[in-house]
């Protein structure tokens, strides 16, 4: 039986330094290319100890650089640069499954710029007086000084409504993000674009499915998905809600892991609703080492700048001060922390709800309205999509095309290689949450802790696969997530199999109901993108008076504050 231990978090957050454990080393990149009296220098220095920059000066040899993790190539570990040299040389790119962001340049004044399949690491990339800079954050991209830090209002308007910025765009006008699977080649000031590897087309229905014959194949996935990120020679931590993802991914590594997995939840004190109950009995039916940190309300204002400081977009939910605090705990112990992230997108998790009803009533499918299924997407965040009239000031809204939001989403729901709704709505979520919200979250804030953060669940082969499975197996009936479900029915318990949906239970209404409301006044009504937010709206929202059945107040204030730090923080001008 494992043992459990709490830990209260009052105090300023201290990084992974705080813990035993050396961080684990990160090997960053980026570079300059085609401009004059432009050092990367400064490039080096924001990306800190062990980047890798790539030298472009006159040679003939291919020269590599990489950020890699749990990589394979037709089984084989991808172990070294040399490796990765003979993969950039034979083309090979579309082989490699795990993370990995790379660039390379072969002598020919050409540079390319690669991002893994599934968007497990990221990179950024502006094109500047004819030349290109790059490097694996926003934050080294612009200490280059070659771009200005000026706002995009189109990907603000894109964050506002879904709480994230989808796609190539970031806040910051001229830097670009490669998309999941993209390789961008520059040469002579020319800028390419193409895709090595792409969602999974939706396959021909045949008549029946053999169940049981497609439940084998996605337990022998998800077991090889857990197994090849395994550290093979230390202890491995794992992030545990209590809800179904997070709970597989702790029993599968238990199994292949026994005796080296501890988990980590959170909780917010007295007063506020949790998931212990769920947590713990998984961490007993396990019998793991089970670790609880209840996260105080001074220590989430304290860390809030810090956090979005880690992030090259800013992320709106609630949740992410909590998991970079759960990163830190961790890193006392762990340098590799799982999660249980991508069961959702992947196997028609809960939050396709509101877009099926959509669906089913008729709210989307009115052919006289242009991207009504693009606007009932972007409804179903539940953030401020459906305000943006009240909420941008008139010379805002006057630079946002119109469609400008909608038309990236209605070109997905028309994209013919997925014909049933659930299988567009599952390509949506895994190319723009997954990849622009879920992964470089996790990838930026176990990195900031010192360790390393890996998704089993959004493996490359455990993608295909899903999408190879037809959705009535995904979504049956009101049961969400059955082929999943039936994959691990021997593994966990049914209160945890059979069991609804929660989330973890952030109290962000009841904290601006009160104590941190003085915070959020103090941030917002003045600091808070002047010309571009109307000040009214603000204080509508901060006065409580947006009206609506559900005003989702307290989500909606930490949305903006999130944009307030990061603004702040980047010294993005207006």
């Amino acid at each position: 039986m494992g043992k459990v231990t709490r830990t209260v978090s009052d105090k300023p957050s201290e990084g992974g330094e705080a813990g035993a454990r050396t961080p684990r080393a990160r090997s960053r990149i980026g570079g300059i290319v085609g401009i004059t009296a432009a050092a990367p220098d400064a490039i080096e220095r924001a990306l800190g100890s062990g980047a890798q920059i790539l030298s472009t000066d006159g040679h003939s040899e291919l020269r590599v650089v990489a950020d890699w993790d749990c990589c394979y190539v037709n089984g084989l570990r991808v172990e070294s640069l040399e490796q990765w040299r003979a993969i950039v040389a034979s083309e090979n790119l579309a082989q490699v499954e795990g993370a990995f962001a790379i660039a390379w340049t072969a002598g020919d004044g050409a540079v390319g710029l690669a991002r893994d399949a599934i968007g497990e690491r990221t990179l950024y990339y502006a094109v500047a007086r004819r030349g290109l800079v790059f490097a694996s954050t926003v934050a080294a991209v612009l200490a280059s000084g070659l771009v200005d830090r000026r706002l995009d209002i189109g990907a603000l308007a894109a964050y506002l409504s879904c709480g994230y910025v989808p796609g190539e765009g970031t806040l910051v006008s001229g830097i670009r993000e490669l998309l999941p699977g993209e390789i961008v080649r520059f040469r002579h000031g020319a800028l390419t674009r193409r895709r090595f590897w792409s969602i999974p087309e939706e396959p021909p229905s045949e008549g029946r499915v053999d169940e049981v014959v497609v439940t084998a194949q996605l337990r022998g996935a998800l077991e090889e998905a857990v197994g090849r990120r395994l550290p093979a020679d230390d202890e491995v931590g794992a992030f545990l809600s209590g809800g179904l993802d997070s709970s597989l991914v702790v029993a599968l590594a238990r199994r292949r892991s026994p005796g080296r997995l501890r988990a980590y939840s959170i909780a917010f004190g007295a007063g506020y609703p949790n998931e212990l109950e769920f947590s713990s009995l998984v961490a007993r039916h396990c019998e793991i080492d089970h670790h609880v940190l209840e996260l105080s309300l001074a220590a989430v204002v304290r860390d809030l700048d810090a956090t979005i400081a880690a992030l090259d977009k800013p992320i709106g939910d609630p949740l992410t001060v909590p998991n970079a605090a759960l990163f830190r705990e961790a890193a006392r112990d762990v340098g590799v922390v799982l999660n249980g992230e991508g069961g959702d997108p992947c196997f028609g998790g809960p939050k396709n709800m509101p877009m099926l009803l959509a669906e089913l009533l008729g709210d989307a499918t009115d052919d006289a309205a242009p991207h009504a299924r693009a606007r009932s997407y972007l409804l179903a965040h539940q953030k401020c999509y459906g305000e943006l009239a009240s909420m941008l000031t008139a010379e805002a809204r006057a630079t946002i095309a119109d469609g400008e939001l909608e038309r990236p989403i209605t070109r997905h729901f028309e994209d013919p290689r997925w014909r049933g709704f659930v299988t567009k709505l599952m390509a949506l979520n895994v190319a723009l949450k997954g990849g622009h919200h879920i992964l470089p979250k996790v990838d930026a804030l176990g990195a900031a802790a010192g360790v390393v953060a890996r998704s089993p669940l959004f493996d490359r082969a455990v993608v295909e696969l899903a999408f190879a499975i037809p959705p009535q197996l995904k979504l049956r009936g009101a049961v969400e997530k059955h082929v999943l479900k039936e994959a691990v029915r021997d593994l966990l318990p049914g209160r945890i199999l059979d069991r609804p949906k929660s989330g973890m239970l952030v109290p962000v209404e009841g904290w601006f109901e009160g104590p941190l409301l003085p915070v959020a006044r103090e941030r917002l009504l003045d600091g808070l993108a002047p010309g571009v937010i109307d000040r009214r709206y603000l204080e509508r929202l901060l006065g409580g008076r947006l009206g609506g059945l559900r005003p989702r107040r307290g989500a909606k204030i930490w949305l903006l504050l999130t944009l307030e730090s990061w603004l702040r923080t980047f010294r993005v001008r207006i």
